[in-house]
């Protein structure tokens, strides 16, 4: 006979809870940024707007790369195109500054590795 009360004390809380949880289910669906298409046709870039970040830059070339920090931009030769690709893997300090210096990371051509300058040499093929 005990246990009928406890049932009684514990129903309401998880009625409560149901309640609350789907006020929050709501003001999430609310709260919900525009879409990509919407982002792009709010936007009020004058010059080119880079499909994959939205950043406005002056030309193609100039956009960034989605994730800079673990990613190298690659320059494709003859062309405003480019591509971005994960910077490789290294434990080599030395390799690592080289790679993460935004100038000279993209001109890096290290045997064995696969970075910009393998890019390019597979480009040409």
């Amino acid at each position: 006979m005990r246990v009928a009360p406890l049932l009684m004390l514990l129903i309401p809380s998880t009625q409560g809870f149901r309640m609350n949880f789907g006020q929050q289910q709501q003001q999430q669906q609310q709260q919900q940024p525009s879409s990509y298409e919407d982002a792009v046709l709010n936007n009020n870039c004058p010059t080119y707007l880079c499909p994959d970040t939205l950043t406005c830059v002056k030309d193609p070339q100039h956009c960034p790369c989605p994730f800079p920090k673990s990613q190298l931009k690659c320059l494709l030769p003859k062309s405003d195109k480019y591509i971005c690709i994960s910077k490789p893997a290294t434990h080599d300090s030395k390799l690592v500054e080289l790679y993460d210096d935004p100038v000279k990371g993209p001109k890096a051509k290290t045997p064995g590795l696969r970075d910009c300058g393998w890019v390019l040499e597979m480009y040409d093929k």
